[in-house]
């Protein structure tokens, strides 16, 4: 009998060991150890702070400092200084932007600053095997009494379908700046490797596979609240970044993007990746439409855009 009960202890001592470690690695456990930084993070909707004055500010300080560099290899190499610089010269941190952490890099966010701001949608291209930062932003979400519907798409099932299925709907698809078959560097079960890939048009995935509902009273453009692009260059091609210009391929559809995450990756044609990254950001400044701020690099670069032009985007965020 004495036997018998040690044989019990050790087995219930294994199996609680085993729910210590089941609970460790859970989103519970999670959830638990991040309450503090919930609290933290959400009084940021409390912020009122004057946009366009803080937007102006960051525009003449970018402007002053990065319009005159004509060489792309100097450009790409100050854009993380300058973008530093300038966000703190502007107060952009009053702006009530917060900076959610995936397990090797951050993405940052507004979130809505009306009550029951409605419908809210999100959008991940390139999921990358790591949803820890959509599950912040949606359990911070759910805390403000906003729902929302969640839309992923990578190339590769492995572990994202499962993954990000846990969240919201997910596409095997690999989405570009248009469709056809290019190179693309992608994580398989054993890491990146290069392979020709059929890309879909970006566009083509909005407005006819997910059929965007226009969500706004302010328009008749449809909507994007939140959209984080991490793909790993060639599918971009030369003529991706038009879908945020004037008039550009997301104007002419009538799409208006409030939030955007994006990594510009270098590609196997690295000088001409850099100029094409000079052109783009000098004609977003020239624009005058997107504040682009917190610029980090890590072999490419990372920043996050926030949509003055919308009436949408400003009002709710």
């Amino acid at each position: 009998m004495h036997r018998f009960s040690q044989y019990f202890l050790v087995i219930l001592g294994f199996y609680g060991f085993f729910l210590l470690v089941r609970f460790y690695f859970s989103d519970d456990y999670t959830d638990w150890i991040e309450s503090d930084q919930d609290d933290i993070d959400l009084k940021s909707v409390t912020m009122r702070a004057d946009k366009m004055e803080i937007f102006n500010s960051w525009h003449q300080c970018f402007s002053e400092n990065m319009m005159s560099i004509t060489d792309a290899e100097e450009f790409w190499t100050n854009f993380v200084g300058i973008s530093r610089k300038c966000d703190a010269q502007a107060n952009v941190h009053q702006l009530g932007i917060v900076t959610l952490r995936n397990s090797d890099e951050m993405k940052q966010v507004l979130f809505p600053k009306i009550f029951n701001a409605g419908p809210h949608n999100f959008f991940t291209i390139g999921i990358g095997r790591d949803i820890r930062a959509e599950k912040q932003f949606r359990r911070k979400m759910l805390k403000l009494g906003n729902n929302v519907t969640y839309y992923g798409a990578d190339p590769i099932p492995y572990i994202n379908g499962e993954l990000y299925s846990q969240i919201g709907t997910y596409f095997p698809l690999a989405i570009g700046g248009k469709s056809g078959i290019s190179n693309a560097r992608v994580m398989e079960k054993y890491g990146y490797i290069e392979t020709s890939m059929i890309h879909i048009d970006i566009i083509y995935f909005f407005k006819e596979i997910l059929n965007i509902t226009t969500l706004l009273y302010f328009s008749h453009f449809q909507t994007i609240d939140n959209l984080w692009f991490d793909a790993e260059g060639e599918e971009f091609g030369n003529d991706f970044f038009d879908i945020f210009y004037q008039n550009g391929r997301f104007d002419q559809n009538k799409i208006d993007v409030c939030q955007i995450n994006i990594e510009i990756h270098l590609t196997s044609d690295v000088p001409n990746r850099k100029r094409e990254f000079m052109k783009f950001l000098k004609r977003i400044i020239q624009e005058k439409r997107y504040g682009v701020y917190f610029g980090d690099a890590y072999g490419h670069i990372r920043m996050f855009m926030f949509n003055y032009g919308s009436p949408y985007c400003v009002e709710k965020f």
